[in-house]
């Protein structure tokens, strides 16, 4: 594992650590992601990806969106669309541009989005089977700790490039090898 590799594994997992614990309790306007939207060249592929990898459920499709400036009068707009919703309630949308070649290739600020499960190497497993190739590849899974926080988690790039961090939270045996 190359010294790159792995200063660019712990940047990231740091900023993850750090944005869990950084949120101000007494906040007026403290809430929770809602979403995460993504653009994507195909639905029905990304929908069969998501729901067998992850065992997300389709919470609905749209062909189109009604957007409004002013709150009275709306159009169409030709967006097509997926919502997914995991069992924890954690929702993925996934947005198929009318014209594929605007769609956004690079999806900066956004570095990756992190989905916890049960089995971290199985679902790796899974993921590549049905299209997904590795974020850094010949990686080993990885373990991480920041604070109380430990994980085991790998980093996958999805059907259309987005950067997935697959992980596992560990319990309090499982981190004995920190020297815990």
């Amino acid at each position: 594992m190359s010294k790159r590799y792995l200063k660019q594994t712990i940047i990231l997992l740091l900023g993850y650590f750090i944005s869990l614990s950084s949120v101000a309790e007494s906040s007026p306007s403290q809430g929770r992601i809602y979403d995460i939207g993504t653009y994507v060249t195909d639905l029905a592929r990304t929908e069969k990806f998501y729901t067998q990898v992850f065992g997300l459920k389709v919470l609905y499709r749209w062909d189109d969106m009604q957007m409004s400036l002013d709150g009275k009068t709306s159009q169409k707009v030709p967006l097509k669309g997926l919502y997914l919703v995991g069992k924890n309630g954690m929702h993925l949308e996934f947005l198929q541009k009318a014209k594929p070649e605007l769609r956004q290739v690079a999806q900066e600020p956004i570095n990756h989005f992190a989905i916890e499960v049960e089995n971290v190497q199985t679902t790796f497993e899974l993921a590549l089977s049905l299209g997904a190739t590795e974020a850094f590849p010949g990686a080993p899974l990885q373990y991480a700790k920041v604070g109380p926080l430990a994980v085991v988690n790998t980093q996958i790039l999805g059907l259309d490039g987005e950067r997935i961090q697959i992980l596992r939270v560990l319990n309090n045996k499982e981190m004995q090898f920190f020297g815990e």
